[in-house]
């Protein structure tokens, strides 16, 4: 009976090894920021300020092309009573971008070269 714990448990710690390797393979692969100093700012139909932080994520060996990224935001009611927030990002390179308003737990990611456009749908306070 013990050794039948321990393969199971060496299973489990072999798997759990592989994820973790898994991970920090593809997060090295990667040139990540935050386009969050400033945060951009977005508002709802009922005067209700949002606060809208945008991840960028370049290939490796990109980092010099972080200073042409930007990007815009408007908003506009969903009709149900929310508020629409599209974030237009611009990145040179192929990227992936993930636009998050924490306040509500809405995130939207996408991935493109040249313009990135997101749709977050900010429910109803």
């Amino acid at each position: 009976m013990r050794p039948r714990r321990f393969v199971v448990g060496g299973l489990g710690g072999l798997m759990a090894a592989a994820m973790v390797m898994a991970t920090s393979a593809g997060a090295s692969a990667n040139f990540a920021f935050c386009m969050d100093d400033p945060p951009a700012a977005a508002v709802t139909p009922g005067g209700v300020n949002l606060t809208v932080n945008t991840q960028v994520y370049l290939p490796s060996g990109s980092q010099q092309l972080k200073n042409e990224v930007y990007a815009t935001t408007s908003s506009q009611p969903d009709g149900h009573g929310g508020t629409l927030v599209t974030v237009n990002v611009y990145v040179p390179a192929p990227a992936h971008v993930v636009a998050t308003v924490k306040r509500y737990q809405v995130s939207a990611a996408g991935d493109g070269n040249g313009t990135v456009t997101l749709v977050l749908d900010v429910p109803v306070s």
